[in-house]
């Protein structure tokens, strides 16, 4: 799906579809639910939240680097190893994709700076891994890989 087509259909969802309500459709007074008092403040986005990005980019990077390292020389099993991972952090490449987008990769790399090392171990980890040097000429693996950690859209 489209970024746009999410935002879209995000906004089209929130009922900020330009019609006036009535009083039939909305019949008697709104209540809003309130949170527990012991209920976990809600997290910022996580483009509004660095720290947080970072860290989650670390588990991201760990991530493929650990799933290189099970998939070896295995193409179609390290791709469907970093769809799976695709899934699992949509976040992290919207954020990160909005963070850049938004000119803010400065701020980023700051907040990036506490993990470096671990984020330098899993990047060489993922380039000198068998998958790598098997799987880099696969086209199905690279399109794969570069949405997950390649050069941002």
């Amino acid at each position: 799906m489209s970024r746009r087509l999410a935002l879209a259909l995000l906004v089209a969802g929130s009922g900020a579809c330009g019609h006036p309500t009535t009083p039939e459709q909305h019949p008697g007074p709104t209540h809003r639910a309130q949170a527990p008092a012991d209920a976990a403040p809600a997290l910022p986005a996580l483009d509004q939240d660095l720290p947080r990005l970072a860290a989650r980019a670390v588990e991201l990077y760990t991530a493929v680097a650990a799933a290189f390292d099970k998939a070896g020389t295995d193409c179609a099993g390290a791709t469907a190893q970093l769809a799976q991972l695709e899934t699992t952090y949509a976040d992290v490449v919207a954020a990160t994709a909005r963070v850049l987008h938004a000119g803010r990769a400065r701020e980023l790399r700051a907040a990036l700076e506490p993990h470096q090392e671990k984020l330098d171990a899993a990047g060489q980890a993922i380039a000198k891994s068998k998958t790598m040097a098997t799987c880099a000429p696969d086209h199905a693996f690279e399109q794969t890989f570069d949405r997950l950690v390649g050069s941002p859209p």
